[in-house]
Parts: structure tokens; C-alpha cells; sequence
């Protein structure tokens, strides 16, 4: 049917437009190009394609905190498909909204369900994808030596690829390494994962690496070093609406400041942070200038 080609040939067009788009951070932009698709494929009336474009709106309301709206239909898609591909993005899906729930035994759950669909699809990169959601648990429950196990695989699933998965995978193997007091190895690691982000232009994973290297510098005691990553993470996520950095990056320019004897610029960020994700609790400020942040936060929890 004439019609029918055209609203596929204009639905993957969008798609590919908002793949590129998310590419280059600008999540909302990518929703709002997600959710037009995601409206064609209903269109279309086929049930696979119409699951995909889900799928991929999905995954761009969950980066952007708006999982609540997915997560039922999401369940029910991996519960009824018989579309391994379908089911894949779904599992995956799923194990990303649960770490935004900080409920990381339904991620490892989700995440080895995605793997399993991963190797039945014969798909490097969606195993490596899962590989790392696994390691992003076991590194929230601190179980570190497992999260690291995790990163290398995942590493070594991707290969030499140039991606932003890549990046995302060396960033975290590195803070892994620096909580593990591996610390040489670990700003080597971040690093390399950095310069792939800058390099490929991805940056969400670039704000992520910076974030790793502000918190490596924290440890190691250097906080203008740690502020001036901290800044460049804390910019970059503020440009590109990523809440999750946003706010670990706001920590940590804070405990830079308080590191360096800055104490009135560490309470002023300590309370845009408490107004912004606290509004609730004043004790905030006060008691993250009592704390030695890197004790208490892990970026994967």
C-alpha cells in the first residue's frame, strides 16, 4: 500500500533523526523526535515496530527521570513478545529504570535477561551494553571486584569500537579501579574513556567521565583539579538536561571547594543542591559540610 510505505519511509527517517540527536545529548529534543515516531508506528498498526519505537522513547524518558510512564507497559512487552529483539530493548529498559529506583537487585535481574537475549541475537554490543548495567549493580551493592569483572568483559565484548559505549565502559571500569584504590590504573582508564568522548563528540559520556575524574581527584586530595573536572561535568549536564550528573556533579564541585578551604562556595552549592533535589530537608548544607563525601557516595548507588 502506497500510504503504508510512505509512514514507514517517514518513520524511519525520524528515527534515524532522533537517534542522531540523542547522539548529541540534546535529551529532550530526542523525546519529543522519539514520541513523533512512536506515533507513526502506531500508524502503521504493526506490533514489533510499534514495540521498537516504544522501546526507544523508552529509553530516552528514563534518562530524563520519567520512567513511571514506561515501566508497566514495558513489563507487559517482555512478559507477552516472542521477538527477541523486542525483548532485548524491554529487559534492557527495564534494568535502567530500576537503577533510577536504586532497587539494583532488579537491575542485575533485568540485566541478565537482556544479556541472555543479547547472545540469542548473536549482538555484541547489546551483550556489552547489559555486561555494564551488570557491572553498574554489583558496583552499587559495593560488590567492586564483581563490577570490575563486569567493565573488562563488557570491554572486551565491544572491541575497538569507537562509541559511546565504549566510553561509558572505560569510565566506569576506571572509577571502579579508583575505589578499589587502584588508583594509577583508574585515572588511566577514565582518561581513555574521555578522550574517546571528546573525540566521537558524545557528551553524556563525557560529563560521566569527568564526573569519575573530579571524584578521583577528591580521593587523592587534589580539589582544584577536582573542581575543574567537576565544573566541566556539572556544565555539560546542565546543557543537556542529565539530572544524574547534575546532581553528583554539584557534590562534588561542592567537596572541592570545602577540600580547599573554600567554605562559603562549598555551602552555596550544597544549598542549590538541597533547593533542587531536598526542597524538604534544610539540614542538607550543614551536614555535607560535616561529611567527607567521598565516604559516603558511590556514583553507582
Amino acid at each position: 500500500m502506497p500510504e503504508a510505505a510512505t509512514l514507514y519511509a517517514e518513520y524511519e527517517a525520524l528515527k534515524e533523526r532522533a537517534s542522531e540527536t540523542l547522539k548529541k545529548g540534546h535529551l529532550p529534543a530526542a523525546l519529543e523526535e522519539f514520541d513523533l515516531a512512536l506515533g507513526l508506528a502506531r500508524r502503521l498498526g504493526e506490533r514489533d515496530l510499534e514495540d521498537v519505537a516504544f522501546c526507544n522513547r523508552s529509553a530516552v524518558a528514563i534518562r530524563l527521570g520519567l520512567q513511571e510512564d514506561s515501566v508497566p507497559a514495558l513489563r507487559q512487552m517482555l512478559l507477552r513478545t516472542t521477538d527477541p529483539h523486542v525483548a532485548y530493548l524491554s529487559a534492557y529498559n527495564l534494568c535502567q529504570a530500576c537503577d533510577e529506583r536504586k532497587d539494583f537487585k532488579k537491575v542485575l535481574f533485568y540485566a541478565r535477561i537482556a544479556r541472555r537475549y543479547a547472545v540469542e541475537l548473536r549482538h555484541a554490543e547489546y551483550e556489552a551494553s547489559a555486561v555494564n548495567e551488570i557491572g553498574n549493580a554489583f558496583g552499587a551493592l559495593n560488590q567492586f571486584d564483581a563490577a570490575l569483572e563486569a567493565y573488562r568483559e563488557a570491554d572486551t565484548l565491544i572491541g575497538n569500537d569507537e562509541s559511546e559505549r565504549r566510553a561509558f565502559v572505560l569510565a566506569n571500569q576506571g572509577y571502579c579501579l579508583l575505589l578499589t584504590h587502584k588508583v594509577e590504573d583508574g585515572f588511566r582508564s577514565v582518561i581513555r574513556g574521555l578522550r574517546l568522548a571528546r573525540r566521537i563528540a558524545a557528551p553524556l559520556a563525557a560529563s560521566h567521565a569527568h564526573l569519575c575524574l573530579a571524584f578521583g581527584y577528591l580521593l587523592v586530595e587534589r580539589p582544584w583539579y577536582a573542581l575543574r573536572h567537576g565544573s566541566e561535568a556539572l556544565e555539560l549536564a546542565e546543557a543537556h538536561a542529565d539530572q544524574a550528573t547534575l546532581k553528583h556533579a554539584l557534590l562534588f564541585v561542592g567537596e572541592a571547594y570545602k577540600q580547599g578551604g573554600k567554605v562559603q562556595a562549598a555551602r552555596e552549592c550544597f544549598e542549590l543542591l538541597q533547593r533542587t533535589y531536598y526542597p524538604g530537608m534544610s539540614q542538607v548544607p550543614e551536614m555535607l559540610l560535616d561529611v567527607d563525601i567521598c565516604r559516603v557516595i558511590n556514583l553507582r548507588g
